[in-house]
């Protein structure tokens, strides 16, 4: 594998898989719903079967117990292989997100443990150590986000900011928040400085 880590090249190929396997059976209606009803039940399966992306690569490297969990009169399909792999592709994403709510939950419970008001939840503790992705940052006693994202792609205003608020509206899921305020910047030293004042605005009793 050239050196790559074995589980971000199966994330790779189980991606491919999905790529090919959907456009392959759209044109066929009937054989489109049997393919997803077949990759739901291996999904199911294994829900059942792996928590880690390292039980998935143990499964698709031997998917003979995994594919027992399809229907006997299932009829003619696509590569079994290409169902394993997306139905793997679909697992493993359900697998990182629970990891990433999971770390997130423990960064919160440690910050209000010693006392913290902010908390960053994703990227670097530091804004100013920011080069790219973004930097995600909880303050816990309003449940306001600051979202900092450096885009290299957004033409002359790659830096951004936007603050999160809690949204109580019914229709809206509890914890869900929506979109308060945003703002683009020429310059990465008005950008951190900015954000330095909202920071400091939403801190304000």
């Amino acid at each position: 594998m050239n050196g790559r880590d074995p589980i971000t090249v199966a994330q790779a190929r189980w991606r491919t898989a999905e790529d090919k396997l959907y456009p392959m059976v759209l044109v066929d209606p009937d054989r489109f719903q049997q393919v997803l009803e077949a990759v739901r039940a291996l999904v199911d399966e294994l829900r059942r079967r792996c928590q880690t992306l390292e039980d998935l690569l143990e499964v698709e490297a031997a998917p003979g117990e995994l594919l027992a969990a399809l229907p006997a009169d299932r009829g003619p399909m696509l590569p079994e292989e290409l169902m394993v792999q997306a139905a793997c592709g679909l697992r493993g994403r359900e697998v990182v997100a629970a990891a990433e709510r999971e770390r997130r939950s423990a960064a919160v419970a440690a910050a209000r443990a010693a006392g913290q008001d902010w908390v960053v939840l994703e990227g670097p503790e530091h804004l100013a150590d920011l080069v790219g992705h973004r930097r995600t940052e909880l303050h816990l006693p309003t449940g306001r986000v600051l979202v900092a994202t450096v885009d290299p792609y957004a033409g002359e205003e790659p830096f951004q900011l936007a603050e999160l608020v809690p949204d109580t509206a019914a229709d809206r899921p509890d914890g869900e928040r929506a979109v308060g305020r945003t703002r683009s910047f020429v310059d990465r030293t008005a950008w951190i400085t900015e954000c330095g004042r909202w920071r400091a605005e939403i801190a304000s009793p």
